[in-house]
């Protein structure tokens, strides 16, 4: 009995996973990711922002052009490593819950990318976000994956979809991640009170699609 529930509940989630593609959408002439066709979209604070749901999880991304009022100045690799480490640090200071498996630069196609995973429990199980973080051609991309404990084996597929769809022009190159003299201020990341504002907002934003994200699961629940 045990055997023919296991085999049914397998080819329930492979009908399942087989039932919700993920398709090309692209953000703009920089960026294209893959995410469920019933994803929506709004924009909100000048951010860009994109939300889909899926079998086990919740996909959310996040487009915030440069603002020249508190994007820091970059001109070479070590100040992009500054300006991921600093957006890590305040997510991490700001949203209850703690970085696991560190945190990892990524390069891929020549770009330079931050990956990290924030782990948290609101008192109905441990709860997971994948983070990547890109800047490129004058705007920060945010594309995080959320899901439950309980779904962790089940969402890896659909993990590996959203961040192997992540696709970028191939003859991008680091330059095209640095920002342009016009467009900043130069001012460093942590010294401006524009900065902090700006760094508010953008976490502000992220904390209640959060709350919205795991309230809308415990409904479905």
């Amino acid at each position: 009995m045990r055997s023919l529930i296991l085999i049914h509940a397998l080819i329930l989630i492979s009908f399942l996973s087989k039932g919700q593609e993920f398709k090309p959408y692209r953000i703009d002439d920089s960026v294209q990711v893959s995410i469920p066709p019933t994803f929506q979209k709004k924009d909100t604070l000048g951010q860009h922002i994109i939300s889909a749901g899926t079998q086990f999880g919740n996909i959310l991304i996040i487009k915030t052009p440069d603002d020249p009022k508190r994007t820091p100045e970059i001109e070479k690799k070590s100040h992009l490593d500054a300006f991921y480490e600093n957006y890590v640090k305040n997510i991490s200071s700001s949203v209850e819950g703690s970085i696991i498996s560190g945190e990892r630069d990524t390069t891929i196609n020549n770009l330079r990318y931050k990956d990290f995973t924030l782990q948290a429990d609101s008192g109905g199980g441990k709860q997971y976000r994948n983070f990547r973080i890109v800047h490129v051609n004058s705007a920060t991309y945010i594309f995080q994956f959320l899901y439950q404990d309980v779904h962790k084996e089940y969402a890896a597929s659909n993990i590996k979809s959203f961040f192997d769809g992540i696709k970028i022009p191939p003859d991008a190159t680091v330059a095209s991640q640095f920002t342009e003299p016009e467009n900043t201020t130069g001012t460093p990341p942590t010294g401006s009170n524009y900065s902090m504002i700006g760094w508010g907002v953008g976490i502000l934003i992220l904390i209640v699609l959060i709350i919205f994200f795991i309230r809308r699961r415990k409904r479905l629940h």
